[in-house]
């Protein structure tokens, strides 16, 4: 039976939440030179030409989508597919002019990098599946590009695993009640008046 809780206590169970946050403080120090910022949803091409969101080179984190596969117990896990956007310019890495592709690519194939890794990914979280399907799209606009930016999107899946109610924590059920030839039969019998 589900129970009454507060928004603190719902608070304290909000692993997506958590997620993306882990997910932003492990790609932090991994990525010195990139503005690596969590965000609270999914991002507009025209707010990142704009100019209005972060300047580049940036790493955007935040969850697309996120399902419920519900399990005869009463727990579920949750399957989060979470969105990495990449916003580059050309600039001068090293004395050397760089393309904004090149620079989505290096940021994206080190991001790949991540999610291959064994102990990585899993961002210092506990019951947490390894990454699937990751993919990384380019999002490109005339005005994007006339503006010289880089937009790529990498898309991924993981799993945050043991959600809802522990069906080992509930009480064993204790009978159930049959009628047979009218009569309310109860199975397993009661047998506590019985002799021993």
């Amino acid at each position: 039976m589900i129970e009454p809780r507060t928004l603190a206590q719902r608070l304290a169970d909000a692993r997506v939440a958590e997620l993306v946050t882990a997910i932003v403080a492990t790609l932090r120090p991994l990525f010195p030179d990139v503005d690596v910022r969590e965000l609270p949803g999914r991002i507009d091409i025209s707010d990142i030409i704009a100019g209005t969101v972060f300047a580049p080179p940036m790493i955007g984190v935040t969850f697309s989508r996120v399902r419920q596969p519900i399990h005869v117990g009463g727990s579920y896990d949750l399957p989060v597919e979470l969105v990495a956007y990449i916003v580059t310019e050309e600039m001068a890495i090293g004395g050397r002019a760089e393309r904004r592709e090149a620079l989505a690519h290096a940021i994206g194939c080190g991001l790949f990098e991540i999610l291959a890794d064994l102990d990585m990914p899993r961002w210092g979280l506990t019951s947490i599946r390894l990454p699937e399907e990751a993919e990384m799209r380019p999002l490109v606009t005339s005005e994007s590009y006339a503006k010289g930016v880089a937009y790529y999107a990498l898309t991924w899946r993981q799993v945050l695993l043991g959600m809802g109610t522990d069906p080992l924590a509930r009480s064993p059920y204790s009978g159930v009640e049959a009628v047979e030839d009218g009569v309310v039969v109860e199975y397993p019998a009661d047998l506590s008046g019985a002799p021993v």
